[in-house]
């Protein structure tokens, strides 16, 4: 789902993956906010404020489909018997609380809602007699830095290449992040809002396969925000930079490449003996090997040592545990993909 806007109750507001009623108007302005849940008009009431819910023409119908039999202000009544608050607006608040914090949820496309909200909204479907899912515009948006970035990825992809794939014809950016960000935030690529999840200091988002395939299927700029749907304000993450696929590389037997494009750089290419060379927070020595297009499966091979590989977006790296082992001399450097049987030789490292 699209939540694009907040759903307000005059200044109260109701914001999907947070509490569901925040108090941010006086109760007399809104008289049903402050009800007791046990007062004789406690379902009228509840009637009253789901009635006068915006920005629901998308997710109430679906939570309508969610309880189609139900009595909703009377089965909400009773769901909020127990809650200290003495209104229905905190008695809504705290149990929208209590939903998520025991996973009392139900999701609709991607978005978790906690069941009291979703029953609210069913509620509020019926008493504005909204049947169909319906989607808006997103307002214009108003550019703010409020998230403190730290670094994010992948910057670049090849022509084709599904970048940072996560399966089943997904790419995925990552995003770290100082500081938490709110759950309304959402990564946004070129006006399409990304499937978002967060994780302790860094934000992912994925890409439906469709829109990966549209993304990637020529070369171009590509521009990345981080949207807090709620504030509607945006902030530039950077660009995504699709390059135009290269030639295939040539392999040693003299055959065109199916995997491999030429290596454009690579290094270190000499080191003395015994000294880890590019040495690593770990303490092994590292070689990195910058080539435009390699398989995931692909791993580097320093003789015919295999190397402990990463192949990231338009670079190849890897560790050379056995460095102190390794005799003055030239030591051939190559990649290896093993799937497609191919070997590609990159050059000769050299022992001083």
């Amino acid at each position: 789902m699209q939540r694009r806007t907040l759903l307000k109750i005059g200044g109260l507001s109701l914001v999907s993956l947070q509490l569901g009623l925040l108090a941010g108007c006086e109760p007399q302005s809104i008289p049903a906010l402050s009800v007791p849940v046990n007062a004789d008009n406690a379902e009228d009431a509840l009637r009253e404020l789901a009635g006068n819910l915006e920005g629901i023409d998308f997710v109430a119908p679906i939570c309508g489909s969610e309880f189609p039999q139900a009595d909703l202000s009377k089965e909400l009544r009773s769901r909020l018997a127990n809650m200290a608050g003495p209104g229905l607006g905190e008695a809504l608040s705290e149990h929208i609380a209590q939903d998520l914090s025991v996973g009392d949820q139900i999701e609709i496309s991607g978005w978790q809602l906690a069941r009291t909200e979703c029953m609210l909204l069913a509620l509020a479907a019926r008493e504005r007699g909204l049947s169909q899912p319906q989607r808006h515009e997103r307002p214009e948006l108003s550019f703010q830095d409020f998230a403190d970035i730290d670094h994010w990825g992948p910057q670049e992809t090849i022509e084709g290449d599904i970048f940072n794939p996560t399966g089943s014809g997904r790419g995925a950016f990552w995003v770290r992040v100082n500081k938490p960000v709110p759950g309304t935030v959402r990564l946004v690529l070129d006006g399409v809002e990304l499937r978002t999840h967060f994780q302790r200091g860094v934000v992912t988002a994925s890409l439906e396969p469709e829109h990966m395939e549209q993304v990637v299927a020529e070369p171009g700029i590509h521009t990345l925000l981080m949207v807090d749907t709620a504030r509607n304000l945006a902030q530039r993450v950077g660009h995504l930079t699709v390059r135009s696929r290269p030639p295939f590389a040539t392999l040693d037997d003299g055959s065109l490449s199916t995997v491999f494009c030429p290596v454009e750089r690579w290094g270190p290419d000499h080191a003395v003996q015994g000294e880890a060379f590019n040495q690593q927070p770990d303490g092994n020595a590292a070689i990195w090997v910058r080539i435009r297009c390699a398989p995931e499966s692909a791993q580097l091979m320093l003789d015919d040592v295999l190397l402990p590989t990463t192949v990231g977006s338009g670079v190849v790296t890897a560790r050379v545990r056995h460095y102190a082992e390794m005799e003055v001399g030239e030591h051939v450097l190559r990649i290896h993909d093993h799937p497609s049987g191919e070997t590609l030789t990159i050059g000769k490292f050299i022992l001083l």
